[in-house]
């Protein structure tokens, strides 16, 4: 049976002493673990190890850590996901995929054309259950490097923010209007690969607008339009197969 896993952003050995409120009802309640039972513990940068259970309290669990090994990212590309906000379930069950995948960036931006089911919801409080998503997903599969996940009021924000620091000639619109399909385009040279995605009604005039203005090349990746949390999976996972990262 396997060891769970529980992310410890603040790992070190020779003990570690869980504070979060909601693992320690996860570890005692749900799956009743006991002193001297084993865990794995992850930082989400790569480092790993193996813990036993020392001290089970309602405030905190402690563990005894042993020594600390260092596991490579297994995906040699730097993968990133620009992405709207959508559908609660349907935004989570995208967040899972995209971390089996290996994405190392996700960026999350409110569409013009935003999904009626959110206007009036706090999306500060959609932002707290996605961070709790991304890392309940590395601890199901296994993934010990946890993406970096931003939030921005729009598209024009989120491109603005990584101007600086992304080559843009690695990134892809995934659009149904496009020409171009998928497998014919120059990135097999790119060590950095960004994907964008629109929500369910599609990217508005001004969005399009403003990713023409940035240069940004569009990709078609299919025949079929796609919903908007199978896009982004799909973008990565024919990016993975076109690069050889399978």
């Amino acid at each position: 049976m396997r060891k769970p896993r529980i992310f410890c952003p603040e790992l070190s050995s020779p003990q570690y002493k869980c504070t979060n409120i909601k693992q320690i009802h996860h570890l005692a309640k749900v799956l009743r673990l006991k002193l001297n039972d084993h865990v794995e513990l992850f930082d989400g940068k790569g480092a790993l190890t193996r813990g036993a259970v020392q001290e089970i309290a309602k405030d905190h669990i402690k563990f005894e850590v042993d020594s600390l090994s260092f596991l490579k990212n297994p995906y040699l590309k730097f993968y990133q996901v620009i992405i709207p906000y959508i559908k609660k379930e349907n935004l989570i069950f995208s967040l899972q995929k995209l971390v089996e995948l290996g994405v190392n960036s996700i960026l999350i931006y409110k569409p013009e054309l935003l999904d009626q089911s959110l206007t009036k919801k706090d999306l500060n409080k959609l932002n707290d259950r996605v961070e709790e998503a991304v890392i309940h997903a590395c601890e199901q599969s296994g993934c010990n490097h946890l993406p970096k996940t931003k939030f921005f009021n729009d598209l024009a924000q989120c491109l603005q923010s990584i101007k600086g620091n992304t080559n843009f000639d690695g990134v892809f619109v995934l659009d149904t209007i496009a020409n171009q399909f998928f497998n014919n385009n120059e990135s097999l040279s790119l060590d950095e690969i960004s994907i964008i995605t629109g929500p369910e009604s599609g990217f508005s005039e001004r969005e399009r607008e403003t990713m023409d203005a940035f240069g940004l090349k569009s990709l078609k990746i299919g025949h079929y339009v796609l919903r908007a949390e199978t896009a982004p999976v799909i973008g990565i996972s024919k990016f993975h197969t076109l690069l050889g990262e399978n």
